[in-house]
């Protein structure tokens, strides 16, 4: 998506602020890059739903803007996903209206709008689009491109999955499966069938994009309070995923002991000091970290698998390379570095991190091959790609661009409102875009 080095080299200066629409929720404020654009998720406006601002980065200016109409519920029932750029220029959007419709815009590279695809016509209440709710229950994915297809998924009270593929060049649809969509590579979609539970994970299969057919399913992940395995990110042939297993069975054990020790001392329930039997629980058994396993995305079998100490909270892929922010029991922050080369993993020394006074942990923000953007709860941090120990410069933020995933069902992992392209640094807020040039 963007050209190696397009990262500013030097701290960037604030050129411009653009007012843009509030977006429906946080988790929808992330910017996309398309071609010399900059992409914002819009929202209601007036008596209009500005769906879409492009932003011309180098002039730091809004190129155009979309307007679609308003559910009939107004403002309160209009919900814009993130813009998907296309390779040609062209963007897809997705706007759902409550208890209406669901549809996705194909956008010309100037905002004409040259296609409409309704995802559920006629089948409103079958693919839950409508509920009768007495609020917005549908929670949209983002959009996933590939093999002359988009994929678009949507949860219905963060309990029932739906996916449909079309195909890109007439609308039609591939196929469909009560699933979410997490990436495509080559001609694999990668998927996620529906949980058995609110916040639990389900099994994650690859399909064919061209007409969905199964070629593998990796075996179910054990069932805890929280979810055991999150996506990652496609490096090359490899999906890597976030396994978690280790530290929530851990986890598990802890409470189990501490209940027992709690019995086995004969304390009045009332006068407990859990947190000090937690303490002494793992001052002899230091709580274990997660793994960030590799699978071929062709066929499904695991490639290789790496521990990392505490959790990750953010992850993202360079080239030929997975780097991922985690965090220890002691709350210490630390940048991990795997290599890959084929199927052989090679992990670099942790990085420390000394971001600022947040407390939330950084998020990557951005990657190439020549820097790394950590975003903090108040600042942004260049490091050099090759030695992540090495700051290229910092820039303080007014306001925290860290946000979740855009999945109700998985917020354990951090992203940011930041887009960088043109050597430019994109950070976007609820209602406007500063533009910063190196």
């Amino acid at each position: 998506m963007w050209a190696p080095g397009s990262c500013p080299p030097r701290r960037p200066v604030l050129v411009a602020t653009v007012p843009v629409p509030d977006a429906w929720h946080e988790s929808y404020l992330p910017p996309a890059v398309g071609g010399d654009l900059v992409l914002a998720a819009g929202g209601p406006a007036g008596a209009a739903l500005v769906a879409l601002v492009a932003l011309d980065v180098v002039a730091a200016a809004e190129r155009f803007r979309v307007s679609v109409p308003l559910a009939e519920r107004g403002a309160e029932g209009s919900q814009v996903g993130l813009p998907r750029p296309l390779p040609d220029n062209r963007i897809l959007l997705p706007v759902y209206r409550w208890d209406e419709s669901l549809t996705v815009y194909l956008i010309d590279a100037d905002g004409r709008i040259l296609r409409a695809d309704d995802l559920a016509a006629g089948r409103e209440v079958e693919l839950e689009v409508f509920g009768a709710d007495g609020s917005v229950k549908l929670w949209q994915e983002p959009l996933v491109v590939g093999a002359g297809g988009y994929l678009a998924s949507w949860a219905y009270r963060v309990r029932s999955w739906h996916l449909q593929c079309r195909d890109l060049a007439t609308g039609a649809v591939r196929w469909e499966a009560p699933e979410r969509v997490l990436a495509v590579a080559g001609d694999v979609a990668v998927t996620e069938t529906g949980p058995e539970r609110p916040g639990a994970g389900g099994v994650i299969v690859g399909r064919a994009v061209a007409d969905g057919t199964e070629r593998w399913r990796l075996p179910p992940a054990p069932d805890f309070a929280e979810r055991a395995r999150s996506f990652g990110a496609v490096v090359g042939d490899s999906l890597v995923l976030v396994d978690r297993v280790r530290r929530l069975a851990a986890a598990a054990a802890r409470e189990e002991a501490i209940v027992d020790r709690a019995v086995e001392l004969d304390l009045d329930p009332d006068r407990v000091d859990f947190d000090d039997l937690a303490r002494a629980w793992e001052r002899e058994h230091p709580p274990p970290g997660e793994d960030l396993v590799g699978y071929d995305v062709d066929g499904g079998h695991e490639r290789w698998r790496c521990p990392v100490d505490g959790r990750v909270v953010s992850i993202a892929a360079g080239p030929a390379t997975v780097f991922a922010v985690a965090v220890d029991a002691a709350r210490r922050c630390r940048l991990e570095r795997i290599r890959l080369d084929g199927q052989r993993p090679y992990r670099d020394e942790p990085v420390p991190l000394d971001l600022d006074a947040g407390n939330e942990p950084p998020a990557i923000a951005y990657v190439d091959d020549v820097h790394l953007l950590l975003a903090g709860a108040t600042e942004l941090v260049c490091v050099s790609t090759p030695a992540p120990g090495t700051v290229v410069w910092r820039l303080p933020l007014p306001d925290s661009p860290l946000v979740p995933r855009p999945n109700p069902g998985d917020r354990g992992i951090l992203t940011a409102s930041i887009a960088v392209t043109q050597r430019r640094v994109a950070v976007r807020g609820f209602d406007a875009v500063r533009v910063f040039a190196g």
